[in-house]
Parts: C-alpha cells; structure tokens; sequence
C-alpha cells in the first residue's frame, strides 16, 4: 500500500512544528484526524517514526530518513498544482526569529518586502534574546532568525549580514571622569546590561577587561529598550547597539559616551534550517542583508 499525500502532509507538519496540536491547527484539522494519519502511515511504513517520550514529539532515525522524503514529494506535488516553488519557502509557513534591535530597526520593512516576494507565505514572528532565538532554532522550533552571535547546530545554515557598531550610554546629567573615559575611568559607574549569556553581556564584560571585577552591577534584563529606559532615568549606564543609541540620542533621552577603546562592533547572521535553502540563500537572505543595511542598522562586510 502507498501512502497518501494526506498522510505525508499531516506526518511532515507534525515532524516540522513538533506536535499534533500545531499540526492540526496548521492544516485545519481535528487532532484526531491528524493522529489517524500518523498511524495509518505508520501502518504502512510498518514501524513507528516519532519518540513519543517527551513533551515533542522527536523523530525516530526511520522517522528522519523519511521526512526528506516527504518534503520532496509535497514540494513537487504544489510545482504539479501550478505553484511556484518560490512561492513558499518551508511550504508556505516561515517561523522567524528576531532579536530586538533588528525587530525595531527595519524588521516592519523587511516582513513587507518578504510578503511582496513570497505572496502566499505566511510567517509566525518570534522577537527574544540571541540564545533564546539560537535554542529554538536547533530544537527546530524556528524556521529562521535574525541575531547576533548564533550558537548554531549541524543543520542550521548561519548566512552573515554585516556589523553592528556597539556604543555606551548614559544619563544626559551624566559627567565622565574624563573627556574620552576608558575602562578605568567608568569602573565605579552602576552597568545595566541584559541577561547573559548574550552578545552585549559578552561585549561589556570584555570592554572592561580586568576592571570587570569591580564595577558594579545595576542589574540586567532582557530588553534593549528597558536598559535605555533605565539609562535616561538616571539608573546607570550600558552599553547598546549603536542604532539604537543613535535614535535615543537624537530624541535627547540619554547621551552617547565617546569612550577609548571604542568597542569592538558584533556581527549579525540570518540562520536557517538547512532545508530551507536554496530559497533562503538565494532571496531571503539577500534580501535581508539589503533591508537592515538601508534600514541603518548594519554595515556591509568589509
């Protein structure tokens, strides 16, 4: 007996988005008839292709093997309807990451331009941390993201797009010590910063190298535009991508520092699952390098 394009469908979305719940809920179906499905193709198949251990449902090996399978057959099946493959990247549905300064800065933009190049896809957003987007990502519970520093396993593709400039913060009342302070100078200031492990935790920590030790904490969260909040009341000083400072700055909430060493700019990636590629490389991620680079929020590769 062959298995139906009914079955295949309902076995990749539940491989795919981890559960029978969001499976059903993707095609339009009752929880039974995609658990039906599941079972008569695994009948068919005569072994069962998920774990069914843990809260996700995970892929067994014979599970894996035949999950690129089925994605070839309902790809050529939509090219057989009169699709494009083109038209949807992943089937149709995009599950995209963003961390938040790539979600304030030219995020809007680059989902309008996506919409004019694939008109039937549909995208699910997720805006959080760097390692939050990374976790996610390599348990496959994103298609795609845009953050700094990935943390990236063996099936996620990481396409790089271009620098960020990082810049300190503070109070517009604040005084340096110095005209240009260096490490030693802000040692004594309160440092807000967001939750580790991320790329500005990581970059404030290596600015004050051995001076690290003694600065003290004014505590840390998990928004940029918290810290810039805290920053203009007067709580402390941080360091943030150097877009948003520049916007704070010009609606004179808070000031840039000019500081020396200037702080080393970080490198910001599209990462996607393999199986979204050529797609992905070829016009998603072009695109994306184009949108966030006119946006002002990053800068080509030398």
């Amino acid at each position: 007996m062959r298995p139906s394009l009914q079955q295949l469908e309902s076995f990749y979305w539940v491989a795919r988005l981890g559960s029978v719940h969001a499976a059903a809920r993707h095609q339009n179906l009752t929880q039974p008839a995609v658990t039906a499905r599941l079972r008569e193709l695994e009948d068919i198949v005569g072994e069962q292709l998920f774990d069914r251990g843990g809260y996700k449902l995970g892929l067994k090996p014979r599970g894996r093997e035949l999950f690129g399978l089925a994605e070839q057959i309902l790809k050529l099946a939509e090219r057989f309807s009169g699709a494009r493959p083109e038209d949807a990247p992943g089937l149709g549905l995009l599950r995209l990451g963003a961390n938040e300064s790539s979600a304030m800065i030219g995020l809007s933009t680059f989902l309008a331009r996506l919409k004019l190049l694939f008109p039937k896809l549909r995208v699910e957003l997720q805006v959080d941390i760097g390692t939050e987007l990374s976790r996610r990502l390599n348990a496959r519970e994103l298609d795609m993201a845009i953050l700094s520093s990935p943390m990236s396993a063996a099936h996620i593709v990481d396409e790089p797009l271009g620098s960020v400039d990082l810049q300190w913060v503070a109070p517009r009342s604040f005084r340096p010590p110095v005209r240009v302070p260096g490490p030693q100078d802000l040692a004594h200031c309160t440092v807000l910063n967001l939750v580790a492990p991320s790329s500005l935790q990581s970059a404030t920590v290596n600015w004050f190298g051995p001076h690290a030790a003694i600065v003290p904490a004014g505590g840390s969260c998990n928004s940029i535009a918290l810290i810039q909040k805290l920053v203009a009341d007067g709580h402390g000083i941080a360091i943030v991508p150097g877009p948003m400072a520049r916007e704070a700055a010009a609606s004179s909430a808070l000031k840039i520092l000019k500081v020396n060493p200037a702080v080393p700019p970080i490198n910001y990636f599209v990462s996607y699952l393999q199986e979204l590629a050529p797609a992905a490389r070829e016009q998603i991620v072009p695109l994306a390098r184009e949108v966030f680079i006119d946006c002002g929020l990053i800068r080509p590769r030398a």
